[in-house]
């Protein structure tokens, strides 16, 4: 009974494929145990196939990247969309997932006057909230004092969270990263007047 014997497929031609990248041939006991399995062509048959099908999964999604850059409502782009390998239905869910996962990182990228007037709140209350959080600490544990600006990246991480909170958009989004950056940099200032 060998190492790759309780291996399923799928993690069986993940090792092989690994191992024909990285070392360029697979060693004797993973061959071994694919012809206990099956014959080798059947195998690099099954690994072609799975590649052939992630192309093709991968380019319909390309198309459906373009489609909903260009606009294109999501019946415009099924009706453009057609392969020979994958089905309608599979074309149907890779269209709702992309256009809605495309959707959300436009949103999240969005910043519009709301995103500024909550990063702005938010800089105020996070730099505030989180210089009571990390003073308050620093009384506790006094020993931390010598660690007072390294305290600076929790405070940025609190900051980050609360401004997310308010905006509810992530880091990706500009006005969100640079309203952290500013109540770090206002938690710094505190720092320096309440130390």
């Amino acid at each position: 009974m060998g190492f790759y014997s309780n291996f399923s497929e799928k993690d069986l031609i993940e090792s092989y494929t690994n191992q024909i990248d990285y070392q360029g041939k697979a060693d004797q006991e993973i061959l071994e145990e694919i012809l206990s399995r099956s014959s080798l062509d059947d195998f690099l048959f099954k690994i072609k196939t799975q590649k052939l099908l992630l192309d093709e999964q991968n380019r319909i999604i390309r198309e459906i990247h373009g489609h909903y850059m260009s606009k294109l409502s999501k019946q415009e782009c099924l009706s453009l969309l057609s392969s020979d390998l994958l089905s309608d239905k599979t074309i149907r869910i890779l269209v709702d997932i992309k256009y809605k996962q495309i959707h959300q990182n436009v949103e999240n990228l969005k910043v519009d006057s709301d995103t500024l007037m909550y990063s702005f709140i938010g800089t105020i209350v996070a730099s505030v909230v989180s210089t009571i959080i990390i003073l308050t600490i620093l009384y506790k544990f006094t020993f931390l004092s010598v660690f007072n600006f390294g305290l600076l990246i929790p405070a940025y991480i609190i900051n980050y969270w609360i401004i997310r909170l308010f905006t509810g958009k992530t880091r990706d989004n500009l006005a969100v990263f640079i309203a952290s950056f500013i109540a770090t940099v206002l938690n710094c200032v505190y720092f320096v007047l309440f130390i």
